[in-house]
């Protein structure tokens, strides 16, 4: 997806998608754990939002040296927008049950070549459905910053390449429990999208791989979150039984299955090839719709954690909007 054309003018603001990319977003890689956004409720823990108390929220904002870049003539500060959804891959600012706006503040120009932290408290209301993008459990969060004198896109957040935009998505789902006698075959996540495209429909791909071998980047995010569960063990070795995505709006949606070794992992490599479930719908102008991610773990050993990236990718290839979920058998 093209970069915002409103923020254009400014080159030196930035969000990093991964650690150490300086904004420049690779949408073939797993863009959507930005450590720029941080949230922790008091009770629940990082990712997640509790209900009716204080939950800190922190972004880190990065300049580039004024030698590498433009900055915007006339500015004097720059803005953070801190928005906030349910499990989401794509989503929109125009579309109130995709995400809402829960902060929206001036903040001092940092350095150039430097960064600086802004951090808030966010109060979510108490006793909100489930449906509604500050209702309580994981959230994934974008945040866009960019020098005041500028506007940004009032429909589209233009993720991955935009640099002033960063998604944060990651969810970790505890499989099976102590009154389980084997792991639920059907453990799995809701997740919400939304063509972003408010005009036109469009043809997308819902991906989802198994990632047996995490880079560095994502090892170290994931292994943070999974390191608060007393019940994990160890990253699994082995794949899962099998996975999938049902989307009941699409129930005659075009699937491939790759979840399992077959005739096309002995084509191409002897199942080198990750694990990957795909479906293939159309989705019409600013269409909202909700996916159900289920794996089957049951050949896990207890404290087994499996990494799944579930990617929106639109029908020029480019991403739309990413989730990691990480399915833990306990």
């Amino acid at each position: 997806m093209p970069n915002d054309p409103a923020l254009a003018s400014d080159t030196c603001i930035f969000l990093e998608a991964i650690t150490g990319d300086g904004g420049s977003h690779n949408n073939n890689d797993v863009w959507w754990l930005s450590p720029d956004i941080k949230l922790v409720g008091p009770a629940s823990g990082i990712d997640k939002a509790d209900p009716g108390v204080a939950n800190p929220v922190a972004v880190t904002v990065h300049r580039k040296p004024d030698a590498d870049c433009t900055l915007t003539p006339g500015t004097e500060s720059i803005v953070i927008e801190v928005w906030v959804g349910n499990p989401s891959l794509a989503m929109t600012p125009d579309n109130p049950a995709s995400t809402t706006l829960i902060q929206s503040i001036g903040s001092p120009l940092p350095n150039a070549g430097d960064k600086r932290v802004e951090a808030f408290d966010w109060t979510p209301p108490a006793g909100l459905p489930a449906a509604d993008p500050q209702s309580p459990g994981h959230k994934c969060l974008i945040v866009r910053c960019y020098p005041d004198p500028l506007t940004p896109s009032a429909k589209n957040f233009f993720v991955p390449d935009e640099p002033h935009v960063a998604q944060h998505n990651i969810c970790i789902v505890p499989c099976g429990g102590p009154q389980t006698e084997r792991i639920h075959p059907r453990c799995g996540l809701n997740i919400q999208t939304v063509n972003v495209h408010a005009d036109i429909a469009e043809t997308v791909t819902f991906r989802a791989v198994f990632d047996r071998r995490p880079n560095p980047f994502v090892r170290e995010v994931v292994l943070r979150r999974l390191s608060a569960l007393p019940d994990f063990k160890r990253l699994s070795a082995v794949r899962p039984r099998r996975f999938n995505l049902i989307l009941p709006d699409f129930p005659d949606a075009q699937v491939s299955d790759q979840t399992q070794p077959g005739c096309l992992g002995g084509l191409f490599g002897g199942g080198r090839l990750p694990p990957t479930f795909e479906v293939r719908v159309e989705l019409q102008p600013a269409q909202f719709t909700h996916l159900r991610f289920n794996a089957d773990i049951s050949n896990a050993t207890p404290g087994d954690a499996f990494i799944f990236h579930i990617r929106q990718v639109g029908s020029d290839g480019h991403d739309q909007g990413g989730l990691t979920a990480v399915m833990v058998a306990v």
